[in-house]
């Protein structure tokens, strides 16, 4: 019994090992995987996710944004000031309370943020395919606690 206690903890690290290895390539293969098109609008990976957040959940506030983020009101303000420069979100003060601005995407940006979307719904897909509904649900499970590990949480990144 403890051998077979050794062998377990062994392939345990050996998969820790393993997922360690594949973190940096995975973050790597995720920004290579950009479409082209974004590419050239010269938008960077932390725009990439704002779009994104705003595309999933609307128009934001700046705090609400950066919460949303997991980064500072002065970060999303940073983030934000660039994609407002270039046409890529609009300011829009709220009707009701005209101190409180918020930031949503232009149409183009919308169309950047759901080609996005679809790119990565598409490789993830191509990535479970082949996989059982268990081992899909262990998959996002692990996906989950991994986040979770990194400080983060859960929904559609960029």
């Amino acid at each position: 019994m403890k051998i077979e206690m050794s062998t377990e903890a062994d392939e345990r690290q050996r998969i820790v090992r393993e997922i360690m290895k594949l973190l940096p390539e995975l973050g790597k293969a995720i920004t290579r995987s950009m479409p082209m098109h974004v590419r050239h609008e010269g938008v960077s990976l932390a725009q990439v996710k704002a779009l994104v957040h705003l595309f999933e959940y609307g128009p934001q506030t700046m705090g609400d944004l950066a919460e949303g983020l997991k980064i500072t009101t002065p970060s999303a303000t940073g983030l934000i000031n660039p994609l407002a420069e270039r046409g890529f979100v609009v300011r829009v003060r709220d009707q009701e309370d005209r101190r409180v601005v918020r930031v949503s995407l232009s149409k183009h940006a919308e169309e950047i943020a759901r080609s996005i979307i679809d790119q990565r719904k598409t490789e993830v897909a191509a990535a479970v395919d082949g996989m059982s509904l268990g081992a899909q649900e262990g998959f996002l499970e692990g996906l989950e606690r991994l986040a979770a590990a990194y400080g983060g949480g859960s929904g559609m990144g960029a």
